[in-house]
């Protein structure tokens, strides 16, 4: 309904491809949904919902595993690309800019606009679709289907192109959605999720504002390396590991 609307102010405009209007119409969406699903709940649901994804912001001390998980993952994402610079996959970018209090500022904002997003994607999608799912379904199953769930909502325009076109990009989405409600499952911890999540996003907008690393051009790069490091079959198998040492060294909670 509001695609038309818009679209009969300006007929050139794709408001779900749009990164500013289209990811308020995102998030005002998938609010909406997540209130509707939890007014047919039961109150003992509500009640561990609200436990697990706002109350905890009441205080400062899940503020150590969150950024226990954001160095974590930073570092390992950061590593990834000291590795990849090493390999001669890119190289310096002498025209990144240079240290100065507006970049550090707008550094600053990156991370509040991160960690919103960090917070708002692990409650939908971790702390709202996963327990509605392990009402019905096992652990894994859970984790399965919210994965795939979380994956699909990447490109509400046309959902099934991350099964067909950009199945590179989806199948990193999907990964990374299994990781982190793996994360979640083991943990029962929104803000170790949230830590791990903001960690890896941190490190692209802080490549934005400050473009340090240049990729070669996609013809020179090999098959297993891609620009956008979701779409990076190099980075599925690190995901794939992650996820398989986790299942391993935590099989007994994945049993109920």
């Amino acid at each position: 309904m509001l695609e038309p609307l818009a679209r009969l102010l300006d007929p050139s405009l794709t408001l779900f491809a749009s990164r500013g209007a289209g990811k308020i119409v995102q998030t005002i969406l998938a609010i909406s949904h997540v209130l509707l699903l939890l007014s047919l709940q039961p109150l003992s649901f509500l009640r561990t919902w609200f436990k697990q994804n706002i109350r905890f912001l009441g205080s400062t001390s899940w503020l150590k595993d969150f950024f226990t998980m954001f160095i974590i993952f930073f570092t390992l994402h950061s590593a990834l690309l000291g590795a990849l610079w090493l390999a001669g996959y890119t190289h310096i970018n002498p025209a990144w800019g240079s240290l100065s209090l507006g970049l550090l500022a707008s550094m600053g904002f990156g991370f509040l606009a991160t960690f919103m997003l960090a917070w708002t994607e692990e409650l939908i999608f971790r702390g709202t679709v996963l327990p509605f799912l392990k009402q019905f379904l096992s652990p894994l199953e859970s984790i399965f289907w919210s994965a795939l769930v979380f994956m699909l909502c990447h490109d509400f325009s046309n959902p099934l192109n991350l099964l067909t076109v950009d199945y590179k990009l989806g199948l990193g989405l999907f990964l990374l959605g299994f990781m982190l409600a793996l994360i979640f499952h083991i943990s029962g911890k929104l803000y170790a999720g949230m830590g791990a999540h903001a960690g890896l996003v941190f490190v692209k907008v802080i490549m934005r504002r400050a473009p340090l690393l240049i990729y070669l051009p996609a013809s020179q790069l090999p098959w297993f390396v891609n620009a956008d490091l979701r779409q990076s079959f190099l980075v599925h198998a690190l995901f794939v590991l992650v996820i398989i040492s986790l299942m391993i060294a935590y099989r007994d909670r994945l049993k109920n």
